[in-house]
């Protein structure tokens, strides 16, 4: 980013992630020599969270979808690919995720994990490719924490990242396809929150008429080929989801949240849902303003990413990996209009946040929403300062 004395100049961004990447592959040769029978030192699967999409996928294959949502049914179905299984890995999410994850047990366990997160991963690189054509920007996608973060757990956050930033690029010129994208999110619906917002501000009506139709023909597909039954397991399942989110059985150390931040700290659930609140508005403020003004569009696109992460208390440590979008977009944004002073160190900052949540927030305090709205804050500075000149 600077050749001029800062310490992050270009040997560096070429060094860290390096460094990065051989520490990763260490890990990754440690736990696996560690491993037993695809368990972990902690009696978890390799690619754990990848265990519920696998086992909802078999149970479905197997002529019997509402079962995903069968705590006890579901775990005979994983403890069939893992028999040294010896906790379950619960399925809440829609019909419309169901549907996506459908053909994954077509494959044994392991290579389904492997095939669908290297599918994935390439497609968010090409999307992120899109953002940062530049020589070496796919050593510091690669060496991103949130990729790694996400591998780990083989969850989704690829997908949804490379949904989000495909609908951001696409909506200046092509918006009826950009619509297309953002509907399907209805995968993950709670990170599509401020698209409305910014396709209104923009005056993209064609791209959110295209957004809604698109997410209820998905949602329609998906019932009629899941069953109807699955839609109203969802949503009956959506209670459990938010007890155990309250108990902390879903671990608070590994939520990026205002929400999570309360409860560490012991707070009443009640004012951690105020919190996180007033944080989610004071957020939709931010970034309803940014998509009013006449400035760089990857100052909006990098606001809204930025924002998404912050409204909703239910985020994990994994989808940080959607971090890569507002850090490509800002980052080529610097490069063209110089940076600022402490910009790198925020930039840099957001860069290792990922593998920082979880182990900063073993002292009970929470700081990962807390250094995205300081992303949040500089893109608005930024906003504020740049549209005069």
């Amino acid at each position: 980013m600077h050749d001029d004395g800062h310490w992050l100049n270009a040997d560096r961004l070429r060094g860290y992630p390096r460094m990065f990447l051989v520490l990763y592959v260490l890990f990754c040769l440690g736990w696996g020599l560690a491993a037993t029978e695809m368990m972990d030192p902690f009696g978890k699967p390799i690619g754990y969270d990848f265990m519920a999409f696998w086992s909802a996928s078999r149970v479905a294959l197997d002529g019997a979808p509402l079962d995903a949502y069968d705590p006890t049914r579901l775990f005979l179905a994983q403890q069939g690919a893992l028999p040294a299984l010896t906790m379950p890995f619960l399925w809440h999410y829609p019909p419309t995720f169901y549907l996506a994850v459908l053909p994954l047990a077509l494959l044994p366990y392991f290579w389904s994990y492997v095939v669908f997160t290297a599918l994935t991963l390439g497609v968010y690189w090409g999307v992120v490719r899109r953002i940062v054509p530049q020589a070496g920007a796919g050593m510091l996608f690669l060496a991103f924490p949130g990729v790694f973060v996400n591998a780990f757990h083989g969850q989704n956050a690829f997908l949804t990242g490379a949904l989000l930033g495909a609908t951001l690029l696409l909506l200046e010129r092509r918006p009826l396809l950009a619509g297309v994208c953002a509907g399907l999110l209805a995968i993950k619906p709670h990170l599509a929150v401020l698209l409305p917002i910014a396709f209104i501000c923009m005056g993209a009506w064609r791209a959110l008429f295209a957004a809604a139709l698109t997410a209820l023909v998905f949602l329609g597909v998906s019932v009629a080929v899941m069953g109807d039954g699955t839609l109203h397991a969802f949503i009956s399942n959506l209670r459990l989801v938010r007890l155990i989110m309250e108990s902390g059985w879903l671990p608070w150390i590994k939520m990026p949240t205002f929400f999570a931040f309360a409860k560490l700290l012991g707070a009443p659930t009640a004012f951690a849902y105020a919190l996180q609140a007033i944080g989610a508005l004071a957020v939709i403020a931010c970034v309803a303003w940014i998509w009013r003004q006449a400035v760089d569009y990857r100052l909006k696109a990098a606001g809204l990413v930025s924002g998404t992460l912050l409204v909703s208390p239910y985020l994990f440590d994994y989808d940080l990996a959607l971090l890569a979008l507002p850090l490509a977009w800002y980052g080529m944004y610097g490069l063209r209009s110089g940076w600022r002073r402490g910009e790198c160190e925020i930039v840099a900052l957001c860069w290792t946040l990922p593998g920082l949540v979880a182990p900063l927030a073993k002292t009970d305090i929470q700081m990962a929403p807390f250094v995205l709205f300081l992303m949040l804050a500089m893109i608005v500075w930024r906003v504020q300062t740049d549209k005069r000149t």
